[in-house]
């Protein structure tokens, strides 16, 4: 494996959150994620074969990919995570991007969170989006990534230092091919009614979501939150008694603006905003394992690209 004594690159970068705008990025809405402080860090160097020492599950079918759609040969490659897998935040997007950024530092962000999609798909024979790699290539410390799902056209938008970020565990983990999120994303895309209810509800709230957070108005986005979790359990379906009482126990606690399910549904994680200066009694009063986050550089920002040594 890749020693420190036989180190040729390393490369780095962060998990995500999704503010705002679910079930929208496959249907080429907007969302808007933000890359948060928790990191894959990844070191290398060329080998007769692709080697990973990594507890991520498919970690060398990631790695093999994504060398492969950048041109790369055989690597061997060690990690260290600060990403849990499962927590919500895009630990394979992590690692992917990761990876990219430590193979080929000159790499347009575009570029490669295009090519990490790609290699996710190939990967895992799911067709994900590109929010997750776009978000930990380039997002910004100190914004959020307005990103448009149809065009790849993105802007950062300011996001209020006085806001942390918290990420919930729900307790509840299932592969999602054991529930019915292929039918949700099937019947959406088909102009359901009720699932098109909250797709186009949605991006009127990412919209308004971005407009609170350019005036400061932490309320506003708190209600936002709280509407896009009703829309995903009402219209959407996608929620669980376990999330709907997790998001009413968040919504109560004292600095909490507002809650949400977060991901694909059915479980999973919630996110919340909440006052940074309350991060510690809103953690105690969820009784659950939760990450308190702030916004971060995407491993393709300026001053934060990978290194060959």
């Amino acid at each position: 494996m890749a020693s420190s004594s036989g180190v040729r690159w390393r490369g780095r970068a962060p998990g995500r959150v999704n503010l705002i705008g679910e079930h929208v990025d496959y249907l080429g809405g907007v969302v808007l994620p933000a890359a948060v402080d928790r990191y894959t860090e990844v070191v290398g160097r060329p080998s007769e074969q692709w080697q990973m020492a990594s507890d991520i599950e498919g970690g060398l079918k990631y790695l093999r990919a994504v060398g492969e759609e950048l041109g790369a040969a055989p690597q061997a490659v060690a990690v260290a995570s600060q990403v849990p897998p499962g927590a919500g935040i895009s630990s394979s997007a992590a690692l992917l991007v990761a990876i990219a950024s430590g193979l080929d530092p000159d790499l347009d962000g575009k570029q490669a969170a295009l090519a990490c999609q790609r290699a996710e798909q190939k990967a895992t024979g799911v067709q994900v989006g590109v929010m997750d790699q776009f978000a930990s290539a380039l997002g910004r410390k100190g914004s959020a990534l307005l990103l448009d799902c149809a065009t790849l056209d993105y802007e950062l938008v300011p996001f209020p230092d006085e806001l942390a970020i918290a990420v919930i565990d729900s307790g509840e983990h299932r592969s999602l091919a054991s529930t019915p999120y292929n039918q949700r994303r099937r019947e959406a895309e088909a102009g359901d009614v009720k699932r098109m209810r909250h797709v186009n509800s949605e991006i009127a709230r990412v919209h308004s979501f971005v407009d609170a957070m350019r005036a400061r108005d932490f309320g506003l986005m708190g209600e936002l939150l709280k509407e896009s979790h009703q829309s995903l359990r009402d219209n959407f379906e996608v929620s669980t008694p376990t999330i709907d009482a997790l998001a009413q126990r968040a919504d109560g606690v004292d600095g909490c603006y507002g809650a949400r399910i977060m991901g694909a549904g059915f479980g999973g994680s919630l996110i919340a905003l909440v006052a940074r200066d309350t991060t510690d009694v809103f953690a105690r009063a969820m009784d659950r394992p939760v990450l308190i986050c702030a916004t971060a550089d995407g491993a393709f920002a300026p001053g934060a690209r990978g290194a060959h040594v």
